[in-house]
């Protein structure tokens, strides 16, 4: 028998051994059990605190810290007040030393000792005072205190301040887990795993859901893939560590605490063991998560799928991300698993589009081919109106206008249980037929509350073999008409042929004649045809009652026909043509097999979305398909989902006989087939029996393409990767809002393998299945040539003479401002790049961009250049920018003189001192910025120049036209976008998905299947000024399809198909902007008469506002600011100006470097800033534009290509995304002694300007400031006609302490939102406005403009629009009005000009309108 528990005496000797003199140990208790040592200790001395603590030292050195080591204390001593503090120290340090609950408790504290009685405790929020008092803690002090004392002590907790979040309480929990983990569990055992964190984890692995069954403090361990990881500083010098782990079933959320010098190696994507203790969530409690204790990395437990056949098959049929909030998997991926499977080839077919062809094609190896096509809609334009149309009179013939009503939706399975019709002689009613079937089957419930047609009502009636031959006898040689025709009568086709019954009439569907008649309806159902033409629908889904609401409907639609004049039968089908953007379609496999072929299917696309996008589908009439057909291999898709159906599937399972099918699979190419699994929604949705009736249909269309002689391929539609990934498709289809019908169902749409896929197809024999799933697809593959989306090569649009022209004008520019005898520097950097420019065919580039600058030039609005162009001479020779690239230099602006002298110094010229030309004496111009060219073009010039140009936001619309007058509209098209789905939004059709599926999930499964979601496209869009311009003997097919912007009917412009980036080495992109700068310096010129150009950009006191108020003449006390750079473009924001009041930039070349840091992102906040404030650097090292990456590794030794290429991947944000990339560039910069901090602080970017923008955007914002300065009301002025559309009268016209206040509640508020944001600006100015002096007039009625502010006696007038409700075209009609006559009274004004009566009561409150009366007749009195 083990023994619990032991009671010690100390040998003699530990006292001399430990040198204790101050107290005696009475005994020590052992308790197995618990692995604890209690130790009672008598105190003899106040001395014995330090003893104490190096006995505890000694204990737990000997036992390890297996054994948890408690002391109590009896008092033999007095301790005088002079020792109470200390006392107090060492019984707090006793707590701490016993449990790790209490080591955060008082991890910090201050002992208070007041009046002799009173003493306090100060901790660091009232969490850890709950926490102590709940432990008894203040008691037990006083007990100890009375007996050391005899003396009554208060003990109480005093707070700092309230932290006022739960960390606290999860360090105390994980303290707890701590405490038990360390203290109960074996650390001496060793194990091969690495640990992670913790220790070596012994207890069994649970499945997840056990966690829903665990309490609150239960222990749980898992195994999982790590996904989520955050980190999150926390204000007690520790970090708090958030991820989440998965086993693709379920996931679970996880946390740990850390010190900031602890480094946990966890990486998302790898496998773990952990265990941890179950926690609430605070914030959510219906939430809960695990406060982990260890973490140990363990193999992967997913079981890859490999693609062991010998011979391997192809996918001609894949869905990527790209079809429209369907596909799961990102081309990338889906190449990649291709790749990996051992396939040679793989078909991206999105539904309709193309926007993958680039993607798919980048990802695949060189001896991979991508096979490049559509699953296209497709409509039947050839279509008749009337099928099999007599020749008969429309008037005279009779019609025979019936419904069905059936079991189910398998016209070889179910069965027909109602047959009801008419029969219409002209536009009259003569007979009817109305009888139920006995179907000999029970009716399904959900077709007994469809139809109200019950087993009793049928149970008497006659069967099948009795009804349809007395109803086709009742039909005769009339013309059939139904509505959905195609289901009616596929249903009547299939159960006349089992009685060996003839039946192939002439037929009208109205359905299809409604989409074709009526064109402003969106729906039409026999509902929404009724209501559209007023007829009752009582009884809907009784086969009678339907068919006599459509017999209705067609009267109505025979009118509408016999308006046209058509008095024939058969001449209805020459008169009417199928409205293709609305009828039927048909999903349509398409393949390109050639180059040819492609460049036909980038024009389909394309008039697919331009011509007859319609039901957010873009259509293809079949008729042109047949045009383009030559070079494409085509084929009906076996896809059998609502509306998205292939021809030959939907032919089989509506009962279409076998020579029709025959006659329409005549127009395809190959013959597509796809397991019976895919077809499961169909079963479900009780459309089909069971999935046997696939594999029958397969079965036929294989022997069908033997008969007919075309290849019968096997295909998978996938959709996604694995099979679990199922719910991903699910959750894009129900948020894309067209899924209701289809969202629940798993079609099994993952890429499977060769022997996945023979397993499916095992049915047809192996043989048949080898020849469908191996044999044909790869012949099929053979038939296509391995093709680029885009082809090799730049193609800049033709300007005869440009190469010349762009030389001309960089060397007439050179030499008048530099003389005829260039500098050396400048001509040698000017033959640099000209011979970059002209050499790789960029000099009509340079030369479009001079033409679009000089029109606006023209026209009197300034062009402002974005970013790299400024890092070009040769652009700023031919005026394309402001920027000067050379190195700072003076130069004399004496015509006879032009002497010029060159430093060789970083920085901006416009910071070198003041100095005279020492040929002429004439003041020098002080120019240049120190940028390299190779920032634009690369060390061999051969990347595509980006030329981003700010033009005026009035004048960018007259840019475009005139880019489209250059080069003809045909060749000019908008740079398109496309916009996928992202985290937060993927998170909610998630939430969505399972409310609708009334299923629960914990955030971290929803956070997972989010994850998997994001990247899916919604939508496409247009960059807000890129214009893509084509060489005149070119076709934008050969490079892309082009559409609508998100397929916006009414948009003006045309985008390319292809997001822009992926054709950025083909086609000349301009960025064409519209920005404000350029818009407020000509008000201001217009204003004040200055020539912008003139104005200096050293001056002092300008300068001195990015760093004082003293210039504007105003305190920090009066603007709340210490800076003066309120409404100073690119320097106004709450961001910068902080950036400002901690630099204290006092040149032009500092605020570069802060428009640097303010405009990248993760440059300065959270990584620059941290670095400087740390004292690991300053301000001057750290990276402030991307030209300071390139220029700092070649200066530390790094080849120059290899610079520009980690620079270029700095600046794009890559280090965090291709982490292995990143690696090898972080080693070669350690090879070359780059600093550790240097290299972490690129690891963090995410984006960086250039030099080139960030000056050209502080020589805007010191032109802007010099009117602040020198022209303050018209300053004012220009900015508040740059907001007026957020000027309110009623926030904003009031007094100075009013504005003050509101300013300080917005100050206060967080997370503003954007009119929040721009209130606050305005609030802003108009205080600093107040302080300087300058007042608003109020609105006049007379003199107000309808939305300008005017300068007006020294001070501002208000527009019209101002006054809130008060829109702009009522202004400008308020003015047309005054113009005509004077207002007689208010009446009058409110006849005239549309002002309603709210605006005018608010106009009247404050005084804005004239003292006249309130009607017209009080005027003659």
């Amino acid at each position: 028998m083990s023994i619990k528990y032991m009671k010690l005496k100390p040998s003699d000797d530990i006292y001399e051994r430990l040198n204790i003199k101050s107290f005696s140990i009475e005994h020590i208790n052992l308790f197995s059990k618990k692995k604890e040592m209690e130790v009672l200790i008598k105190i003899i001395h106040i001395d014995a605190f330090k003893e104490v603590m190096d006995l505890r030292r000694e204990l737990t050195k000997t036992f390890s810290d297996s054994i948890r080591v408690k002391m109590k204390f009896l008092m033999n001593t007095v301790v005088e007040s002079d020792k109470l503090t200390s006392l107090v120290e060492f019984l707090l340090d006793n707590y701490k030393n016993e449990s790790i609950r209490h080591q955060y408790i008082f991890s910090d504290y201050e002992i208070y000792y007041r009046n002799n009685k009173n003493i306090q405790i100060e901790l660091k929020s009232h969490h850890l005072i709950e926490q102590a008092v709940s432990q008894g803690i203040d008691k037990d002090l006083q007990i100890k205190l009375k007996e050391v004392t005899d003396r009554e002590f208060k003990i109480s907790f005093i707070s700092e301040k309230e932290e006022g979040e739960f960390i606290a309480e999860a360090i105390e929990e994980y303290a707890v887990i701590m405490e038990e983990t360390f203290m109960v569990e074996d650390t001496t055992s060793q194990s091969s795993t690495p640990v992670l964190y913790g220790e070596v984890i012994k207890s069994r692995i649970m499945e997840y859901s056990v966690f829903d069954q665990l309490q609150v403090g239960e222990n749980m361990t898992i195994e999982g893939e790590v996904f989520n990881i955050n980190t999150r500083e926390l204000k007690n010098d520790k970090l708090l560590i958030s991820f989440n782990v998965t086993n693709y079933k379920d996931s679970i959320s996880c946390r740990l605490f850390l010190l900031k010098t602890e480094d946990l190696k966890l990486k998302n994507g790898e496998w773990v063991k952990l265990k941890g203790r179950v926690t609430q969530d605070r914030f959510n409690i219906e939430d809960y998560y695990l406060i982990i204790s260890s973490i140990e990395r363990i193999p992967s437990r997913l079981e890859r799928r490999k693609d062991e056949a010998e011979v391997k098959r192809v996918e001609l049929h894949a869905h990527t991300n790209m079809s429209e909030m369907s596909g799961v998997v990102s081309a990338k991926d889906l190449i990649n698993r291709a790749v990996e499977y051992g396939h040679n080839a793989i078909a991206v077919t999105d539904y309709g589009v193309a926007y993958s062809f680039p993607f798919a094609y980048k990802a695949a190896p060189k001896d991979f081919k991508v096979i490049f096509g559509v699953e296209a809609y497709v409509v039947d334009d050839e279509q008749n109106m009337v099928e099999r149309p007599k020749d008969a009179m429309i008037e005279q013939e009779e019609y025979i206008i019936f419904d069905i009503e059936t079991t189910g939706f398998d016209p070889y399975k179910d069965k027909i249980i109602e047959i009801g019709a008419v029969k219409l002689k002209g536009r009259n009613i003569i007979d009817r037929f109305s009888a139920f079937v006995n179907p000999e089957v029970p009716i399904p419930e959900e077709i007994i509350k469809l139809t109200n047609i019950t087993d009793d009502m049928v149970k008497d009636a006659e069967l099948i073999d009795t009804v349809l031959p007395r109803f086709l006898e009742f039909c005769g040689d009339c013309t059939m008409v139904a509505h959905n025709a195609k289901f009616d009568v596929g249903f009547l086709t299939q159960k006349a042929r089992q009685l060996e019954l003839e039946f192939l009439p002439s037929v009208i569907d109205t359905l299809y004649w409604a989409r074709v008649l009526i064109t402003d309806l969106k729906r039409f159902n026999l509902k929404a045809l009724a209501n559209y033409f007023n007829i009752s629908l009582d009884n809907h889904h009784r086969a009678v009652d339907d068919a006599e609401a459509t017999a209705s409907i067609f009267i109505k639609m025979l009118n509408m026909v016999l308006s046209k004049g058509i008095l024939q039968i058969y001449e209805i089908n020459d008169t009417f043509q199928n409205n293709v953007q609305t009828a039927d379609t048909m999903n349509t496999m398409i393949l390109v097999k050639n180059r040819e072929g492609l460049k036909d299917l980038y024009e389909l696309i394309s008039r697919s979305h331009l011509d007859f996008f319609g039901e957010r589908k873009p259509r293809i009439p079949k008729s042109m398909l047949k045009e383009k057909r030559e070079h494409l291999l085509i084929a009906s898709s076996a896809n059998s989902v609502f509306r998205n159906d292939g021809e030959l599937v939907r032919a089989y399972l509506r009962g279409m006989s076998k020579d029709e099918i025959e006659e329409r699979a005549d127009f395809y190419d190959y013959i597509e087939i796809h397991p019976a699994a895919n077809y499961i929604e169909m079963v479900n949705n009780g459309e089909m029996e069971s999935l046997d009736i696939a594999m029958e249909m397969n079965k036929y269309f294989y022997e069908l393409g033997k008969k007919t002689g075309k290849i019968v391929v096997a295909t998978g539609d996938a959709h996604y990767l694995e099979e679990w990934e199922s719910v991903n498709r699910s959750v894009l289809i129900l948020g894309s809002g067209m899924g209701h019908r289809s969202f629940k169902h798993d079609r099994k749409l993952y890429f499977r393998t060769t022997d996945e896929m023979l397993d499916a197809f095992a049915f047809l024999g192996e043989k048949e299945a080898y020849e469908v799933v191996i044999e044909n697809t790869n012949k099929l593959a053979d038939m296509i040539e391995r093709l680029k989306p885009i082809p090799d090569g730049f193609y800049p649009p033709k300007i005869e003479g440009a190469e010349e022209e762009v030389r001309e004008m960089t060397y007439n520019r050179a030499k008048k401002l530099y003389g005829e005898n260039l500098p050396e520097i400048l001509e040698k950097r000017i033959e640099h790049e000209l011979e970059a420019i002209i050499g790789n065919g960029f000099a009509v580039l340079y030369l479009i961009a001079q033409k679009l600058v000089k029109k606006s030039l023209d026209n009197g609005y300034l062009v402002g250049s974005r970013g790299s162009v400024g890092s070009s001479i040769v652009a700023y020779m031919m005026e394309i920018t402001e920027v000067n690239a050379m190195y700072p230099h003076y130069r004399c602006p004496n015509p006879e003189c032009k002497h010029s002298e060159f430093t060789d110094m970083a920085g901006s010229g416009v910071d070198l001192p003041d100095k005279n030309c020492p040929k002429c004496g004439t003041k020098y111009i002080k120019d240049g910025h120190s940028i390299p060219f190779e920032v634009f073009m690369g060390f061999k010039g051969d990347k595509v120049p980006d030329i981003d140009l700010n033009f005026s936001g009035e004048y960018q619309s007259e840019i475009h036209r005139y880019t489209e007058e250059l080069f003809g509209k045909d060749h000019v098209f908008r740079a398109g976008t496309i916009s996928t789905l992202a985290e937060r939004n993927a998170f909610g059709y998630v939430k969505k998905y399972f409310e609708e599926s009334g299923i629960h999930k914990r955030k971290a499964e929803i956070e997972r299947i989010a994850k998997g979601c994001e990247g899916a496209r919604k939508t496409t869009g247009q960059h807000p000024g890129g214009m893509i311009v084509l060489p005149s003997d070119r076709s934008i097919y050969e490079f892309t399809p082009i559409q609508k912007p998100a397929n916006d009917k009414t948009a003006e412009s045309i985008t390319t198909h292809f997001d822009y980036h992926v054709m950025d080495e083909q086609l000349v992109k301009l960025d064409i902007l519209g920005h404000d700068d350029p818009t407020t310096l000509r008000i201001l010129q217009d204003l004040t008469g200055i020539d912008i150009y003139q104005i200096p950009l050293d001056d002092p006191k300008v300068l001195s506002i990015f760093n004082s108020t003293e210039a504007l003449g105003v305190t920090q006390k009066d603007i709340g600011s210490v800076i003066g750079s309120f409404g100073i473009p690119e320097f106004g924001t709450k961001f910068v100006r902080e950036m400002l009041i901690e630099t204290k930039p006092s040149s032009f070349a500092e605020l570069v470097r802060i428009s640097g840091l303010s405009h990248g992102t993760d440059v300065w906040l959270n990584n620059a800033q941290d670095y400087v404030k740390a004292g690991i650097t300053t301000l001057s090292e750290v990276m402030t534009v991307r030209d300071d990456i390139m220029n700092y590794l070649i200066d530390h030794g790094l080849d120059k290509s290899l610079a520009f290429t980690i620079m270029e991947f700095v600046r794009k944000g890559q280090p965090s995304k291709n982490k292995e990339k990143w690696e090898e560039y972080a080693k070669a910069m350690k090879e070359k002694n780059i600093k550790e901090w240097y290299i972490e602080s690129c690891e963090k970017i995410k984006y960086m300007f250039p030099k080139g923008h960030a000056v050209a955007y502080v020589m805007m914002a010191v032109r802007i400031a010099y009117f602040k300065v020198y022209y303050p009301l018209e300053f004012y002025t220009a900015f508040l006609n740059r907001k007026v559309d957020g000027f309110s009268v009623t926030k904003m016209y009031k007094k100075l302490d009013e504005l003050k206040e509101a300013r300080k509640l917005l100050d206060e508020k967080m997370n503003l939102d954007v009119k929040e944001k721009g209130d606050l600006t305005l609030y802003e100015i108009l205080i600093e406005m107040s302080h300087r002096g300058i007042e608003l007039l109020p609105v006049d009625i007379y003199k107000s403009e309808a939305s300008l502010f005017l300068v007006e006696d020294g001070k501002i007038r208000l527009p019209l629009v101002a006054v809130d409700g008060l829109g702009e075209s009522v202004a400008k009609k308020v003015v047309e009005e005054r113009k005509i006559s004077e207002f007689i009274s208010l009446e009058d004004i409110l006849k005239r000009t549309k002002l309603n009566k709210t605006v005018v009561e608010l106009m009247k409150h404050y005084k804005f309108l004239p003292d006249i009366s309130l009607t017209n007749q009080q005027t003659l009195f």
